[in-house]
């Protein structure tokens, strides 16, 4: 009697790249073009990455009065920088050098970081927090008056008390972030208030 051996045989799983197109080709006429509307209302919204900001040149160059803002001015700068606008530094208050030829005026006046109980369980204990952080700043453009301006950016942070360590952490984290967004927020209001100026809507020594 004569045995039979079964070869082992290989199988080839042929290894795709998955891409946008070979995706739409996968469906019907109807998902293709959402995926293609998608795609053109994202592009013509001007989508952008977080992080990234277009700053006009006009506000350059910029005196930055840092004050005791050093982490919140350290962001502003970044930002400054990637956009090529050109900075003029005082560590306190007063005009600086060179800050009289500069065509806009940030002082970073104080920052405050507070947290207030947002919720809490059966038991009474606090099971979130609401991180609050406001910076006091002022802004000018060229000849137009200084104006003091206020912001506050917000955050909720769940409590573990078993964890305290980790909550910490994370309210570092969050601080962070927050400075992040407090100084994207300010570049954005000195740019609205530069074109305003620039188009006539405020007078020299206008505040509004």
């Amino acid at each position: 009697m004569k045995l039979f051996s079964m070869k082992p045989f290989s199988m080839k799983l042929a290894s795709r790249a998955v891409t946008p197109m070979s995706l739409m080709r996968q469906h019907g006429l109807k998902e293709r073009l959402l995926i293609l509307a998608l795609v053109f209302t994202v592009s013509a919204c001007g989508f952008q990455l977080r992080g990234s900001l277009e700053i006009s040149d006009d506000l350059s160059p910029l005196h930055l009065e840092k004050n005791s803002v050093f982490d919140l001015a350290r962001e502003i700068k970044a930002l400054l920088s990637t956009n090529d606008i050109k900075t003029v530094e005082s560590e306190g208050s007063g005009a600086g050098v060179g800050a009289e030829k500069a065509n806009s005026q940030l002082s970073l006046l104080n920052e405050s970081k507070t947290r207030r109980v947002l919720s809490v369980d059966g038991n009474g204990r606090v099971r979130e927090f609401l991180l609050i952080y406001t910076v006091n700043y002022s802004i000018k453009i060229k000849q137009s008056k200084l104006l003091d301006e206020s912001l506050t950016v917000q955050r909720s942070l769940l409590f573990n008390p078993d964890a305290v360590l980790a909550v910490v952490n994370e309210s570092e984290v969050l601080y962070k972030d927050m400075r992040r967004d407090a100084a994207r927020l300010i570049l954005l209001k000195l740019q609205a208030h530069s074109r305003k100026y620039e188009s006539g809507s405020i007078e020299a020594g206008e505040t509004k």
